[in-house]
């Protein structure tokens, strides 16, 4: 017999356990990163609920919105190069999809990457870079030292709002808030991109959640002057994705745990911090700690009923656990495709079952279904 020479599939991928008395149910939505454009929906069962199906390949991920349809962060494979890497995480195309998969509208940025999310007044939050000017970017501190982009440019996060008409109305730039000093780069991470935000979203007072990687920082930035309200960072996270808020004003991250300076085994949790201290209020590992690790993407989502939903993104494991840490639900992505080459990142060779995200939802949330 053929031995299948991919890891993780031989491990077996669909669903792998439930306890239908102690998980929340529902539906999960996952977009395969290395797809080519296809975002499935399974059931509790781990079974094909529904799927669109769009002629772009993902940027990153998507969600459903409050009304049933589909918000999609597509990648636009005409954009800009801006350097190797940039090929893998950049997106541009920004679509809504009835269920169907039509295209209900669409808007595009040349310069975005990562994260997109919806705000309450309808807009769009996106991240985005400029190049520094030389100035700035011999400010930048960290990373591997000449690694910058081609002519020693450094690009520079940037927070856009954006109608869908395209029009920007609302600006934050990293450069212009945040102390270069003070969220210094990894020192395993390239110059090219400081300090690279992964994760964008709103508060519920309308401030803005934003996460970056390459520094392991999270910062809530007020809306009406830029300042920085609060800041975590690498004394706590380390190229953490996914920071948001709980309703209880607390922060849910996932911690994918490269490169932290505390251990020298690597491993994920997932934290609910109080913003104003950095302390835990809650987390999840594993026993042992290492059999739970995702070194890039990932995401958590707290559920109605106090589970945790997770997106352990680099292998496709996608599960969910009590406030005890009971895993009652795991479901392993069986979709698998590759990056083409030259991307400069080496995790993105091979085939793959990654995602960027993954998200469960209540039957009710989908009525047309």
């Amino acid at each position: 017999m053929t031995v299948d020479q991919n890891t993780l599939r031989r491990r077996g991928t669909g669903l792998r356990a439930h306890d239908p008395a102690r998980s929340y149910g529902g539906y999960t939505l996952y977009t395969p990163i290395a797809g080519d454009g296809r975002i499935h929906l399974v059931d509790i069962e781990g079974k094909p609920a529904h799927t669109w199906n769009s002629p772009h390949p993902p940027g990153r991920q998507a969600q459903l919105l409050p009304n049933g349809n589909l918000f999609y962060a597509a990648k636009d494979t005409s954009g800009p190069s801006l350097f190797p890497i940039w090929d893998v995480y950049h997106g541009g195309i920004f679509q809504e999809l009835a269920p169907d998969s039509t295209v209900l509208r669409e808007v595009r940025h040349p310069f975005h990457h990562h994260d997109a999310s919806i705000l309450r007044n309808g807009n769009l939050l996106i991240t985005t870079v400029e190049p520094l000017d030389p100035a700035d970017a011999a400010r930048i501190r960290g990373g591997i030292p000449g690694s910058e982009a081609a002519g020693g440019v450094i690009y520079g996060d940037v927070v856009l709002e954006l109608t869908w008409d395209g029009e920007v109305v609302w600006r934050w730039a990293a450069i212009e808030h945040l102390d270069p000093e003070q969220v210094p780069l990894n020192p395993h991470f390239a110059r090219e991109h400081w300090p690279m935000a992964n994760t964008v979203n709103e508060l519920a007072d309308g401030g803005i959640v934003v996460g970056f990687r390459s520094a392991s920082t999270a910062v809530a930035v007020d809306r009406a002057d830029g300042s920085v309200r609060w800041s975590i960072g690498p004394d706590v996270l380390a190229q953490q994705h996914h920071p948001h808020e709980l309703p209880g004003g607390t922060i849910l991250v996932f911690d994918n745990g490269t490169y932290r300076d505390t251990t020298s085994v690597p491993y994920s949790r997932v934290l609910e911090l109080d913003p104003a201290t950095g302390e835990e209020v809650w987390s999840y590992e594993d026993n042992p700690p290492q059999n739970f690790y995702s070194p890039y993407m990932s995401s958590a989502q707290r559920l109605p009923n106090g589970n945790t939903f997770i997106a352990e993104g680099s292998f496709g494991r996608l599960f969910e656990v009590t406030p005890e840490g009971d895993v009652v639900w795991e479901f392993v992505v069986p979709e698998f495709g590759s990056f083409s080459e030259g991307t400069g990142l080496e995790s993105s060779r091979g085939a793959q079952n990654s995602v960027f995200r993954a998200y469960r939802y209540a039957a009710e949330q989908l009525p047309w279904l």
